[in-house]
């Protein structure tokens, strides 16, 4: 095979570059055309924050407490730790009396929840968990 490498690959950037244009004219184009077909009304009252048919009686900009951010923080993790046990226990479970998969995968995944156990332990002694 004396073919250039990038030669193969040409196809694959061609279409990108296609998919990336279409996508740009796309947006043009409905952006174009919501400016001219569009109704245009500005008034002071569509600048106002409107919330279940009352008007704002507060901050609307008010800060939310870092425990939320927290919360979530721990539930990407743990989600994605799902996310890498689902598909490797079901390649446990159909390897049952047949080495499909190695010591060394099962011992990386015993690595891995260990690391993650270690991690909400953690968290859980620190009381990032408390909710007071």
């Amino acid at each position: 095979m004396n073919t250039n490498i990038y030669a193969q690959f040409a196809p694959i950037l061609i279409f990108l570059i296609i998919a990336f244009g279409l996508g740009v004219a796309f947006a043009m184009i409905g952006k174009i055309l919501s400016m001219i077909v569009g109704a245009n009304n500005p008034s002071a009252t569509k600048g106002e924050t409107f919330e279940c048919g009352f008007p704002t009686f507060g901050d609307a900009r008010e800060k939310l407490d870092v425990r939320f951010y927290l919360i979530a923080v721990l539930f990407l993790v743990f989600d994605l730790e799902l996310a890498f046990i689902i598909p490797w226990g079901i390649n446990l479970r159909a390897s049952a009396g047949m080495p499909a998969i190695s010591d060394h995968a099962f011992l990386a995944m015993i690595i891995f929840l260990v690391v993650l156990f270690l991690g909400l332990i953690y968290a859980w002694k620190r009381g990032a968990l408390e909710w007071e």
